[in-house]
């Protein structure tokens, strides 16, 4: 299993509405079959998210390739996430 962090942030300092768990619903809507997306975690505070997107079965630029288009993906289909760009990502720690 990879873990992937991507941090996102908005330059209005904005916060998105309806917490985590909806976030993380709108990350799961953008998520492919092919994607072999684990499990995804986030954590919002004001004007930045950080997003943890674990994928399995596959070496870690490709993990990272899948969480960065995903998290695309949401970007442009949620318009509570039209303001909000990628502002970094670190590829995780690999693990069983």
């Amino acid at each position: 299993m990879q873990l992937t962090l991507i941090t996102i942030s908005s330059g209005a300092e904005a916060m998105f509405d309806g917490g985590a768990a909806r976030l993380i619903d709108t990350l799961w809507a953008a998520a492919r079959v092919e994607d072999a997306v684990e499990h995804i975690s986030v954590l919002a505070v004001r004007g930045r998210i950080d997003i943890g997107v674990f994928s399995v079965s596959m070496d870690q630029v490709t993990a990272r390739k899948v969480a960065c288009d995903l998290v695309e993906r949401a970007l442009v289909m949620s318009p509570q996430l039209r303001r909000w760009d990628v502002a970094g990502t670190v590829p995780g720690l690999a693990g069983t």
